[in-house]
């Protein structure tokens, strides 16, 4: 009898962990699916939100839970980007991938994709915000402070995304009297040039150094980098973000040839 009780036991806890297991490989599934449909870099939201439904369910069951809170992190902010017009909405898309961000980097400190998603909904968060509020909470300081957790982490990481970032911070958060000193546009030229170099065949390694070249006065050498960004084609995992870049390069390269 004893024996036959742990037998059920047995086959219970494991359709449980079974459970548990497909549905972060359902939400994997969806979440492949995201761009289905997808014009420019609008998409529908029925793929994404099926992922999201699912990754939260094995996130609630802590199942596999740093690669599921990666995926939840990604799939809110994917959802606020690419899906989601209201400011609103998409402030709260960002703040919910943040709030997985303030409960799993204190548990996983050394997790470089989790760190990464955290700083991108923390950072997209703070923007929709507005600079100076996001700046007089707090939350560029900390934005800040976590892409220089991610650089000692590895500099390099993702093509030199956390140089380049911390780049843009400073390139797009004014000096503000008695709350923030620190913001250097000079800095931000010397790191994009430094990321560029090494990294030149990514699309937003170029425009990013050539916003920081327009914002340090050199216009015409920004039209080079936003050529080249132009011609190098979107990769297919990163299909809606590399449009939405080119869409700004060309927003640019008019606003800088006074078009």
């Amino acid at each position: 009898m004893t024996t036959r009780f742990l037998s059920l036991l047995s086959i219970v806890l494991l359709s449980t962990s079974v459970i548990a297991q497909s549905n972060f490989e359902e939400g994997l599934r969806w979440y492949n699916q995201k761009t289905s449909g997808a014009v420019g870099f609008k998409a529908k939201p029925e793929h994404i939100n099926k992922a999201i439904t699912y990754f939260e369910r094995a996130l609630a069951a802590k199942e596999n839970e740093l690669e599921t809170g990666i995926y939840l992190m990604r799939s809110y902010i994917w959802k606020a980007r690419f899906t989601q017009e209201n400011t609103n909405d998409k402030r709260k898309s960002f703040e919910l991938a943040k709030q997985v961000g303030d409960k799993l980097v204190p548990k996983y400190p050394i997790s470089k994709e989790l760190r990464f998603e955290y700083l991108s909904g923390l950072g997209q968060w703070g923007e929709v915000l507005g600079v100076f509020r996001a700046a007089k909470e707090g939350v560029v300081d900390k934005v800040k402070n976590e892409m220089e957790a991610l650089i000692r982490l590895d500099p390099e990481f993702r093509m030199g995304v956390p140089r380049r970032a911390l780049a843009v911070l400073n390139l797009r958060v004014p000096k503000i009297p008695f709350i923030l000193s620190w913001p250097d546009k000079k800095k931000a030229l010397d790191m994009t040039t430094a990321v560029v170099k090494k990294y030149p065949n990514d699309i937003g390694n170029n425009f990013y150094h050539a916003e920081a070249l327009v914002e340090n006065g050199n216009k015409e050498g920004a039209a080079y980098y936003l050529m080249r960004a132009l011609s190098i084609q979107p990769e297919e995992e990163y299909l809606l973000e590399d449009r939405y870049f080119h869409m700004e390069v060309k927003q640019m390269l008019k606003k800088i040839s006074g078009q």
